[in-house]
């Protein structure tokens, strides 16, 4: 286990390599089933995650996503009906109701297990 001071670039570490990794595999992403998948155990944490790789990904084709509690349901599974999803962000309770009615079909097996801190 590991320790780092906020602003030292925890979030920037593991997602610099998810990103890269996307943009050289050109692989076609479809509705509903994102090619990166983070969770985070809480909405706050989950919507950090989420506007960094907004940064990182500024201007290339990659769809960033979140799903989270504290938000419509409603509105979320709208936004991710509207076009792909190359890396998605997501807290548990929301991410399971979203694969329950099948909004959100992770591909099981396809994923590289990464822990955020």
């Amino acid at each position: 286990m590991a320790c780092a001071q906020t602003g030292t670039g925890e979030t920037a570490a593991f997602l610099i390599p998810i990103i890269n990794l996307l943009l050289n595999d050109n692989a076609e992403a479809s509705i509903g089933t994102p090619h990166a998948l983070v969770v985070s155990p809480t909405r706050e944490f989950a919507i950090h995650i989420f506007n960094e790789p907004r940064k990182f990904a500024l201007r290339s084709y990659l769809n960033i996503r979140i799903v989270c509690g504290g938000t419509s349901s409603k509105y979320q599974s709208e936004n991710m009906v509207k076009g792909t999803c190359q890396i998605l962000i997501s807290t548990p309770g929301r991410l399971m109701d979203f694969v329950e009615i099948c909004f959100i079909v992770p591909h099981v097996g396809c994923y590289r297990q990464i822990i955020a801190p």
